[in-house]
């Protein structure tokens, strides 16, 4: 059973202090295993967007990509739209994304695909299967040359934890970009084998704050909800998820500070305030 005590940041000199001590823990990895030796918490998982990785910038060679897949596939279909008109249609898919995902729907290339194939009133039965499907392939495949930015303290921490002892695993939406890919960004900044298990919606079928997606993740983890930690940047799915099946619910707040209920049980600015918070749960 956990406090729901919120963890400020806000002032600078107690962030310093926190921060301070995070340092020294973080110093010895053994000083968590330490503490491992009768644990409030064993495991933790993480979002990827906005948490470990920032969501915005470094998708500026993404979208071109994006544009000549689709514009190809249109064309198959004897569609040639307008450069207004493919924006116009990026803004909609946007916005039929954001009502699946409101709605608890995962929405991925393959819907983007047919979005674009309604919009402009082409029958998917007209274009050759395998030009559709290599058109949703080469969309998720565009994702390749985002540059990611982790967010700060992530490199650090992350790989202290599974030092120490702790069980990680990644819970995360994904959209056009697929968790194969994502696999391929954290392999890159040394992180993939960090993790014991990932959960992405492309993979399950289903978003946060589904319970399945918690649950399985910590079942595979071998962690009962009590001893785990949910660490995102999003009340709705996140925090209202973690907190659903029983988890302690960190916020992040380090890119989008939503600060909308339900109220997380700690919030974060940086990954290696986390120390300071397992060192109180313990």
């Amino acid at each position: 059973m956990h406090h729901p005590e919120l963890v400020s940041v806000c002032s600078e000199g107690l962030r310093d202090a926190r921060m301070a001590r995070s340092r020294d823990l973080f110093t010895n990895p053994y000083s968590f295993r330490t503490g491992l030796d009768s644990p409030a918490i064993m495991a933790l998982t993480f979002d990827l967007w906005n948490t470990l990785y920032a969501a915005d910038g470094g998708y500026d060679t993404v979208r071109p990509r994006r544009v000549q897949a689709l514009r190809r596939m249109l064309a198959a279909g004897g569609a040639h739209p307008t450069e207004d008109e493919m924006e116009q249609t990026f803004r909609s898919g946007f916005d039929a994304y954001m009502e699946a995902w409101t709605a608890g729907r995962h929405y991925g290339a393959h819907h983007q695909v047919l979005h674009f194939l309604d919009r402009f009133g082409v029958d998917p039965a007209a274009i050759a299967e395998e030009t559709v499907s290599r058109t949703v392939h080469d969309i998720e495949d565009a994702s390749r040359s985002a540059r990611l930015e982790l967010l700060p303290g992530v490199r650090e921490t992350i790989p202290a934890l599974a030092a120490a002892g702790y069980r990680l695993g990644i819970i995360s939406d994904t959209s056009l970009t697929p968790g194969r890919v994502l696999r391929e960004f954290l392999a890159a900044d040394g992180l993939l084998d960090c993790f014991s298990v990932l959960t992405f919606s492309d993979e399950t079928g289903y978003p946060k704050p589904d319970r399945r997606m918690f649950e399985s993740t910590l079942a595979t983890l071998g962690a009962e909800p009590g001893r785990a930690a949910h660490v995102g940047d999003t009340p709705r799915t996140d925090i209202a998820g973690a907190k659903a099946v029983g988890m302690v619910a960190i916020r992040c707040a380090g890119t989008a500070d939503h600060q909308e209920p339900p109220e997380a049980d700690f919030v974060i600015r940086d990954h290696r305030e986390i120390a300071a918070i397992l060192e109180r749960l313990r």
